[in-house]
């Protein structure tokens, strides 16, 4: 069974970068109110396809420091990031295949929301599921996704959520009518549609062909560069890492030994060499662009080659099924030996509708060759433009070239030949070495389609297998919930509730009960809170055993203390005391504590412990991220972050990287 860990959250701007680090078991994250605690989990939200943006009027310290987010992922044995820009591009999510670390060696895919949350149904080896339902205000009707987004909700409880009506965003019906189907998908209970299977089939099918035709092109492309070997790339690349790091060593012994005051260059000199090392930036960005458009192009063409295989392949099976033309014959009586004439000059349709069905394939050919052609032509005009500008440019670099040789014989700077020379070879060796990153990059993006190929002939194996046992069983399904029940009614026993009566979770509803009402049917906020952690707990035990392949196996908190009686800290030490005392120091311990009601919460620290113990139990076999003001200092081993107000929280000038880095 495919999950998720999160491995980190890095925040970063231009001058700003700090990461936050995760434990793959259990992960409690500590501090005071507005210190940054719930953005983190926000921030995880954001990344994995979350709609709203993040409020950066609030989150000022963020906004002043940052610009961009990046998650890091592990799934199974593959390593990914998502990215996802803070002010602007929102719709978009960049996905690398690589760990943060080596992010600089890799290119994005860019994708719209939509597209990432089925990449990682894809990468989970789940259906996206459709329903239908009316339009708002209207009698018609519609298909609606059920995705990656909606099975989120068993993952991730925000502080908002837990222990309230709103569990599973129940007040929001766009959503809410969408969560029976999202448990349905991650148990697999989903009576599949025959003929919606096999379109799923046939659609995964041709995205393997696609991404074969990509491999082919960039394959063909780097056999034209003879860059076909990527270990000997590697090996090049180091060398030149290695030769440029001692040239930039060498120059700045040179600068450092030179006696300041007697060599200082002339600012017109000065001037001059900064004019014309942008010069030669600009010439190797443009060249830098002009091949990846080359690469787009030789790829387009091998795509559009394809089409037209498919064209006359249709054309063909047309002219040969259905224009079947019999010629005129003349048919002789046999009483009477006269000539009867025929007309027989008649098209024989076999079958319309596949007649038709080939004209609309013929015809989306067409357009498909026509709307490639066009991107290949644009393409073309931009390497044209790209190359006007690289002759402008190097006509402008000859001139600087003539200039500055000319200046430098009237300066007298002893060191400056020799920087000159240092700075003419680093330049050399970074052009060099970026043509070798530039097919390190293209093996990679082959890897990349390769890893996607693995991942759709996956989807097609389980699709196979769904369409040759279509009908869920009964005894699968009774054995699902008994499983669940168990689970569930054991932890509401941890937490001290009686489990003799209608306590349960509904078979079709698919939602928890307790004495005979549903979750959004009690009033108590701390019954609530215990219902919601032992229905989400039940469901990771469920995953363990085999029952729910489709929860991506990890579980996210925010405020678990927020409707039971707990100790602060400091307290926690003076449990001698009288009862009356303890609850009265007790009731100050939360942030949220003077807006909940005495007879909503559960004045017991000890099951507030409680839900700690069955959080570790549950991160044996599944990530747990904690966020919680002030947890007992019994579990004080599993807590990775404390914040604090102000210049300490999730954005502390004092945890740069960037600075450490220099």
């Amino acid at each position: 069974m495919s999950r998720i860990i999160i491995k980190k959250l890095i925040v970063q701007g231009v001058l700003y970068k700090r990461t936050i680090h995760f434990n793959e078991k259990f992960t409690i994250i500590s501090g005071e109110k507005t210190s940054g605690k719930s953005l983190i989990l926000s921030l995880i939200d954001y990344c994995l396809g979350k709609s709203d943006k993040i409020d950066l009027k609030v989150q000022k310290e963020l906004n002043a420091r940052c610009d961009q987010v990046f998650l890091e992922l592990k799934i199974d044995d593959d390593t990914l990031i998502l990215n996802r820009a803070l002010k602007k591009k929102h719709d978009n999510i960049g996905i690398y295949f690589c760990s943060f670390e080596d992010i600089e060696e890799y290119t994005p895919k860019t994708v719209k929301i939509s597209e990432a949350m089925y990449f990682l149904m894809i990468k989970l080896n789940i259906n996206e599921y459709k329903i239908i339902k009316h339009k708002k205000h209207s009698t018609k009707k519609e298909l609606q996704i059920v995705s990656f987004r909606d099975i989120f909700r068993y993952v991730y409880t925000n502080q908002h959520a837990l222990g309230t009506k709103d569990f599973l965003e129940k007040k929001t019906t766009f959503k809410s009518n969408k969560n029976p189907h999202a448990f349905k998908m991650m148990f697999n209970l989903v009576e599949a549609d025959k003929d919606a299977l096999k379109e799923e089939l046939v659609n995964t099918q041709n995205k393997i062909e696609d991404a074969n035709r990509v491999i082919a092109g960039l394959r063909s492309y780097l056999q034209d560069k003879d860059a076909e070997d990527f270990n000997a790339l590697s090996v090049r690349l180091d060398k030149f890492k290695k030769n440029i790091e001692e040239q930039k060593q060498e120059k700045k012994t040179i600068i450092d030994n030179s006696k300041s005051n007697n060599n200082r260059e002339n600012e017109m000199y000065i001037k001059l060499k900064k004019d014309l090392e942008e010069i030669a930036n600009q010439i190797v960005e443009y060249q830098r662009q002009k091949r990846k458009l080359k690469i787009s192009i030789n790829s387009k063409e091998l795509l559009v080659e394809e089409y037209k295989v498919e064209e006359e392949e249709i054309e063909a099976t047309m002219e040969i099924n259905y224009k079947l033309v019999l010629p005129d014959q003349n048919i002789e009586c046999p009483l009477c030996n006269s000539t009867v004439s025929t007309h027989t000059h008649q098209e024989v349709h076999q079958s319309t509708n596949p007649e038709k069905v080939l004209h609309k394939v013929k015809k989306e050919i067409t357009n498909k060759i026509n709307l490639v052609t066009n991107l290949i032509n644009n393409e073309m005009k931009a390497i044209e433009e790209i190359e006007v500008q690289i002759v402008r440019l190097s006509k402008k670099q000859a001139i600087f070239n003539e200039a500055i040789a000319e200046f430098a014989k009237e300066t007298d700077v002893p060191f400056l030949s020799q920087v000159d020379s240092i700075n003419s070879l680093i330049n050399r060796l970074v052009k060099d070495s970026e043509i070798v990153k530039e097919g390190l990059r293209i093996h990679r993006k082959i890897d990349e389609k390769q890893k996607d190929i693995t991942n759709l002939e996956a989807t097609v194996t389980r699709l196979e297998g769904e369409l040759a046992a279509l009908q869920i069983s009964d005894k699968d399904r009774k054995e699902i919930f008994n499983f669940l029940n168990a689970e569930y009614k054991g932890f509401m026993k941890r937490l001290k509730y009686d489990i003799d009566g209608e306590t349960f979770i509904h078979p079709e509803q698919y939602i928890p009960y307790y004495n005979g009402a549903s979750v959004y049917a009690h009033e108590s906020g701390g019954l609530l809170e215990c219902m919601q952690l032992s229905y989400l707990g039940a469901i990771l035990n469920s995953k363990s055993e085999g029952f729910a392949p489709g929860h991506p196996g990890l579980l996210l908190l925010d405020s678990i203390s927020k409707y039971v009686g707990t100790l602060k800290k400091n307290e926690q030490k003076e449990e001698g005391q009288g009862k009356n005392q303890q609850k009265k120091k007790a009731q100050k311990s939360e942030e949220d504590q003077a807006e909940i009601n005495e007879k909503d919460k559960i004045n017991d620290p000890e099951v507030y412990e409680e839900f700690y113990k069955i959080l570790i139990e549950l991160s044996a076999n599944h990530q747990i991220i904690l966020v919680e003001n002030t947890p007992p200092e019994k579990f004080d081993e599993y807590i990775k972050y404390t914040f604090l107000n102000g210049k300490k929280g999730l954005i502390d000038g004092e945890k740069n990287e960037f600075i450490e880095e220099d």
